[in-house]
């Protein structure tokens, strides 16, 4: 049907393709194709087929060469990649898989620093889980790093020798196999970097993903009064700058350790080539060590600064996109826009103040080996030593080998070091925020359709309910019991007091009070969002809940209703005709699979309303918990939602006027 469509629209093209002057008809159709490859996507129940991913299946000497990525370079090569041109992820590396296993690990933690009575440490966490394999990787490269290092340098020292010593290539080809051996030697260490890259790239990746979905469901589990202090901003922040710290710091950490053993190692095959010189040359090189980590220690605190700073930032950009509409009506755009500025100020006055400190840093790498090398060499000669080419080649190409794990990589590391725990700090911050209790919801799966109701009361009680009579709550659906409630510990009154109430199956109950009377925290404690200081709530049944303020994704309008669920013909066309939603489809060109936009800002209030309610309504559930659904709709769009929809099932319905919306 797909090929039969695009077949039609490339005999449409070709009758315009005058519009598109001189572009042949392969572009236009490639045109048409992407345009309306973007139409079926929008439609919720398609599926793209993701490739293989070839690495899962290559041999040692593919995944040695990369050889499994071939095909896919070849393909960037020949055309424009697309998203359904990547690979599938691998199963070690899903989000779901890491971030279970990184969860657990975190739940120990919060218990044995419990029972230890300690503060938990995330670090400790993700050194449980991907401490090993760093170990590993770190102790590879560390064996490795050293004994070429050294290899290579007396390789290039015996090489000078032998020319210096021997003028004729014919009575000696000692040389050629010195040659060969020095390229075999950087042809190793190649291999053995790209590896070592290769495998910190994919742990640092792994953590990323994993410490990512555990801040993703530590945010949907917080409590009010933690969101109080949480921002988006904050939240924004955490998943895009502080996780990348993984990618940019990991690959420098193991040559915190390198750094010091490769010192060691080289000062003894200094000494063994010049002597007591030797020393004189490392102090000299030393000596800008001690300002280097002071440095560090300034790079680490301007970090946390910068992510403070950019917390407000996103933050209030983000509530400047929100009431975007708002904000031109009254024209505060010159107030936001000095007030953007001024939080930008700050916060490029504290990136730049780092940017010196790091530019310092690295122009360590420019003079210090140079500086030791003058003083190694200029001792040397002082001491009465007579020096030759191969010596100064070898103790150059030694003094090198400092400079690559002293100055060169010594000093990020320390800095980026530095910066990943003030990020690993933040993230731990805020998975130790409070969370909202676990309370039970008893969900009992019954059959539930569209059949109307002839009894639509709720009993009020004004006594207590006895919870214990587990065969009496079983015939209710919503049982509040002495339910008392407030939103902050700071509040002097509460916000629920001593409620009691039993819905039964199959009624409609809708609680009606002026604004601020609680009707929508009643709701919020019914969802277990808003918790109790005293007395239960008892939810009997699968609960689907339209909240009072419209919430819509950026996707088609289909996706926002099905919101995963299985499309059912049938009952999504009923959805759309009891929510009055198909004469506006009718009316948008593409129907229900028109893009809403970010938070659904292509559509009106009214219509954010009743697809918000449709996504309620369309969900199988046995108790509809419904916030003020009629307040963004007229008399008469209002009399049908209640007509059709509302009394057609069993609803937990509030609204914040005493008359109604449609009489």
């Amino acid at each position: 049907c797909t090929q039969f469509t695009l077949y039609s629209y490339r005999i449409v093209l070709l009758n315009k393709q005058y519009s598109y002057g001189s572009l042949t008809n392969k572009k236009i159709y490639n045109i048409y194709y992407r345009e309306f490859s973007k139409i079926i996507k929008m439609d919720a129940t398609f599926k793209e087929e993701i490739p293989s991913n070839p690495r899962s299946k290559a041999n040692i000497f593919e995944i040695i060469t990369y050889r499994w990525i071939l095909k896919f370079i070849k393909k960037g090569l020949n055309k424009e990649l697309d998203f359904i041109d990547l690979y599938n992820v691998l199963d070690g590396d899903s989000s779901d898989l890491l971030g279970n296993e990184l969860k657990k690990f975190w739940d120990d933690e919060l218990i044995n620093s419990k029972a230890n009575n300690r503060e938990p440490s995330f670090v400790k966490t993700l050194f449980k889980m991907f401490g090993q394999r760093f170990m590993f990787s770190a102790t590879y490269l560390t064996v490795f790093q050293i004994t070429l290092s050294i290899s290579i340098s007396t390789m290039v020292g015996l090489i000078v020798n032998h020319f210096e010593t021997n003028t004729s290539f014919d009575q000696n080809p000692v040389g050629v196999y010195l040659a060969i051996g020095l390229v075999s030697l950087l042809l190793i260490r190649a291999i053995v970097y790209t590896s070592i890259s290769m495998c910190s790239a994919h742990l640092s990746m792994q953590m990323r993903v994993a410490t990512c979905d555990l801040i993703y469901n530590k945010a949907l589990r917080l409590k009010i009064n933690s969101l109080d202090s949480t921002t988006n901003g904050h939240i924004i922040n955490l998943m895009s700058n502080d996780v990348n710290r993984f990618d940019v710091s990991l690959i420098y950490l193991p040559f915190l350790l390198i750094g010091p053993l490769e010192t060691f190692v080289t000062i003894y095959f200094l000494w063994q080539e010049v002597g007591v010189s030797s020393i004189i040359g490392v102090i000299a090189l030393l000596i800008f060590i001690p300002l280097q980590v002071w440095l560090a220690s300034i790079t680490s605190n301007t970090r946390l600064k910068i992510a403070n700073k950019t917390d407000k930032r996103v933050h209030l950009m983000s509530e400047i996109i929100s009431g975007l509409q708002t904000i031109k009506m009254y024209t505060w755009e010159p107030f936001f826009d000095n007030l953007t500025k001024q939080l930008r100020k700050e916060e490029m006055t504290k990136i730049i103040e780092s940017s010196y400190i790091k530019r310092i840093l690295t122009s360590f790498f420019l003079f210090n080996t140079r500086i030791a090398l003058f003083f190694n060499i200029f001792s040397y000669v002082l001491l009465g030593n007579y020096i030759t080419a191969s010596k100064v080649f070898v103790v150059t190409s030694y003094y090198n080998i400092l400079r690559s794990s002293l100055t060169l990589i010594f000093p990020p590391g320390i800095s980026l070091a530095a910066e990943l725990l003030v990020s690993i700090k933040r993230i731990e911050h805020f998975l130790l925020r409070e969370e909202k209790d676990k309370q039970s919801v008893s969900q009992t799966k019954t059959a539930n359709g569209f059949e109307k109701s002839n009894n639509h009361s709720a009993v009020p009680n004004n006594n207590s309910i006895d919870l214990n009579d587990t065969e009496q709550l079983s015939n209710f659906g919503i049982v509040v019991s002495n339910a008392t409630a407030k939103w902050s510990d700071a509040q002097t009154e509460n916000t629920l007091d001593n409620i009691n109430l039993i819905i039964r199956p199959g009624r409609l109950a809708a609680i009606i009070g002026p604004v601020g009377a609680g009707k929508s925290s009643l709701i919020q404690a019914i969802l277990h969002e808003l918790p109790l200081s005293q007395g239960n709530i008892s939810v009997h049944g699968i609960v689907a809940y339209a909240s009072q303020e419209p919430w819509l994704f950026a996707g088609s309008i289909r996706q926002n209703i099905l919101f995963g669920s299985k499309m059912d013909k049938d009952r999504y066309k009923r959805v759309i005709q009891v929510c009055a939603l198909k004469t506006d489809f009718e009316q948008l060109t593409y129907g229900d699979r028109t893009i809403v936009g970010e938070r659904g800002v292509s559509l009106s209030g009214g219509q954010r309303a009743r697809i918000n309610l449709a996504r309620a309504i369309y969900k199988q559930a046995d108790i509809y918990l419904l916030d003020d659904p009629l307040s963004a709709v007229d008399a008469r769009v209002g009399k049908h939602l209640y007509e059709k929809c509302i009394k057609s099932i069993q609803i937990f319905y509030i609204v914040s006027e005493i008359r109604t919306k449609f009489n």
